[in-house]
């Protein structure tokens, strides 16, 4: 009886279940639009108008790969070390370790354990990219790639591979060039290289490169400056910024414009995290290109020397030396002795405007230019001196390491304050009015700190911290030797009067140029008062 009820109980909930199923099923079947009667998406396009010009666009990327990526290659620096090791992994705890004397008594080692030691060579390899330049197998790269390496080797888009030598580097501006080793294959892509002068800010570019082992990348962006300096000073830097997408492995790889030709070999990243924020900075072709004839033909990079320390010209120090001229233009802080600066008469406190009839923007592009002439190069350099113009003829040598002595730059960054120096007393009229307390240099201060008897100045003391101009970057042990303020030249500084009646005579908003010496360098520190 009770099984007959649960059969029944169940046979009723089966049904009730299918027949609910069912009519789901046509309830939900009915509700569906037939295939086909429903339309998807708007029936215009959004741009009807200058279709041909988007489609020239959207195919101008295409080209551009189908051209370039051929000639970028991967650069794979392998670095051979050579690692020591023990033998028997037991050997440092069992026959060196002299506490187990006690147990097994005086053993006998091997002078410095050369029986038990090993010799073994360990290979690691990196990553970068390179551009071929040249049907001989010529390829342009930077020299952080390759730097270091005991083996290169080569790898095309196609995948081919071929060990390659390093033709010469150039630490300097960040350039090596390598070539395919052996038989250069005749069907070598190579690069077209364009003119990196013609770029202007907003140009569209593309980099092609290697970024983290994902070969033949391509990126797209705009030139987003020119001229760029980044870092270390003592390099020739003239970087072309972008924001196209540059990470780790791009580095040697090509910049290119929308024409396919090459105007930059990409270098560097900003970034705080290692990875790509928008910031780029490529080597212009121009630069490159030069470097790169140099390594190929003479096997090292001569540059221009013209022996002196210069500094950017500010609006300031225009006002603090009366110049009326509002251009652009580079201000001579020290000319060093014996060199063609000097031998053709130019001297600290001038300003240059050009060299070689080229306009001179600022301190870095000085120094790419000068860098640029041949050694023995007679050129004019124009300045102006006391508020007049002239053109001063100069015979550029050649830039070595012993001609290159530290410069007022690097010393700036010395914050260093020598012992001995008074920081306290009561402040004088003239420390109210410039934030700066000096002492007269005595002789006796001179035999302290190594100064040379014939220099003339006062000695800083104190600087008031809250300074954020210019004058943060004096510090106690400087020496200031002269100013000038809206075109007036104060004589030299022979005692702490002389510089209270100069600091007397600067009126509020007056800007004030003062000439520091410092380890036997000078350069210039602007401020208005």
């Amino acid at each position: 009886m009770k099984t007959s009820t649960l059969s029944t109980i169940l046979l009723f909930i089966f049904v009730s279940a299918a027949l609910n199923s069912g009519f789901t099923h046509a309830q939900q079947s009915s509700a569906r639009p037939q295939r086909g009667s429903v339309s998807f998406g708007a029936v215009n396009k959004p741009l009807k108008e200058n279709l041909d010009d988007i489609e020239r666009f959207r195919n101008i990327f295409v080209r551009i790969a189908q051209e370039v990526v051929p000639c970028v290659v991967s650069v794979i620096p392998i670095k051979v070390d050579t690692v020591l090791f023990y033998r028997n992994p037991f050997y440092r705890q069992f026959n060196e370790d002299p506490g187990l004397d006690f147990f097994f008594g005086p053993r006998r080692r091997a002078e410095n354990g050369s029986e038990a030691m090993e010799r073994r060579e360990r290979k690691s390899q990196g990553l970068g990219s390179g551009v071929i330049v040249s049907a001989g197998g010529y390829i342009l790269t930077n020299y952080h790639v390759i730097a270091g390496a005991s083996e290169i080797e080569v790898r095309l888009a196609n995948n081919r591979n071929f060990r390659a030598v390093v033709c010469g580097f150039d630490s300097l501006s960040d350039v090596a060039v390598i070539k395919i080793a052996g038989k250069v294959p005749s069907d070598l892509p190579i690069a077209y290289l364009g003119d990196s002068d013609s770029l202007k800010p907003g140009d569209w570019v593309a980099a092609v490169g290697n970024p983290f082992s994902l070969t033949s990348t391509v990126t797209a962006g705009i030139v987003s400056a020119l001229g760029r300096q980044v870092g270390d000073l003592t390099m020739y830097q003239n970087f072309i910024q972008t924001d196209a997408a540059i990470n780790p492995g791009n580095s040697g790889g090509a910049l290119v414009n929308v024409y396919g030709e090459l105007i930059g070999i990409n270098t560097l990243i900003y970034s705080q995290t290692g990875g790509f924020i928008g910031i780029g900075f490529a080597i212009p072709i121009n630069m490159a290109r030069q470097v790169m004839e140099e390594l190929i033909y003479n096997g090292k990079v001569t540059r221009g020397w013209m022996g002196i320390s210069i500094q950017d010209l500010t609006s300031t120090a225009r006002e603090a030396l009366g110049l009326d001229y509002t251009g652009a233009g580079v201000l001579i802080s020290d000319v060093f002795k014996g060199q063609p600066a000097e031998k053709a008469g130019l001297k600290r406190g001038d300003v240059i405007l050009s060299i070689d009839s080229k306009p001179i923007l600022n301190a870095n592009e000085l120094r790419n230019v000068v860098a640029a002439l041949q050694p023995g190069k007679s050129i004019p350099v124009r300045i102006i001196r006391n508020s007049r113009q002239m053109t001063i003829n100069l015979v550029v040598s050649e830039r070595t390491a012993e001609k290159i002595p530290e410069t007022s730059a690097s010393h700036q960054e010395e914050k260093n304050t020598p012992s001995g120096i008074p920081q306290s007393g009561k402040k004088s009229d003239s420390e109210n009015r410039t934030g700066i307390r000096v002492t007269t240099l005595t002789s006796e201060a001179k035999q302290r700190y190594n100064i040379p008897v014939s220099v003339e100045g006062v000695l800083v003391v104190k600087v008031d911290p809250t300074l954020s101009d210019g004058r943060s970057d004096l510090v106690p042990g400087d020496i200031i030797t002269q100013a000038h303020t809206n075109g007036l030249t104060a004589d030299p500084f022979k005692n702490e009067n002389d510089f209270n009646r100069f600091a007397a005579r600067v009126k509020k908003g007056h800007s004030v140029l003062l000439l520091v010496r410092r380890d036997g360098y000078t350069f210039y520190v602007g401020f208005t008062n």
